[in-house]
């Protein structure tokens, strides 16, 4: 089971990761003023706002009980954080950041690409 203070141990590991903050007040994580993550809650419980690129439907198809898409927000995942495993984790927040992140960010850590 991961939680919201996983994702931001893992996401300031990452290069130029920042702390953000969503529209609405909502904590974040950016990459280059881009959010690679986003808290959501819904009955108290925490859901992770995420980008996926071609992963999507995998992920989603994979674990239907952590993953799902919401129409209005096309491009972007969801997952239930008490659903996912940290290792599964780390790769998720780690992918969100490589979709997010600028190329001369990705051609700075080729072992992130």
């Amino acid at each position: 089971m991961a939680t919201w203070e996983d994702v931001g141990r893992i996401a300031l590991g990452l290069p130029d990761a920042t702390i953000g903050q969503a529209h609405e007040g909502s904590p974040a994580y950016d990459v280059a003023g881009k959010q690679f993550a986003r808290l959501r809650w819904d009955e108290g419980r925490e859901i992770m706002q995420f980008w996926a690129g071609d992963a999507r439907e995998a992920l989603v198809n994979s674990n239907p009980n952590a993953y799902w898409v919401v129409k209005a927000f096309p491009s972007a995942l969801f997952a239930w954080l008490d659903q996912v495993d940290p290792e599964e984790l780390h790769e998720i927040v780690t992918d969100s950041w490589r979709v997010r992140a600028p190329q001369r960010l990705l051609k700075a850590n080729p072992d992130l690409s």
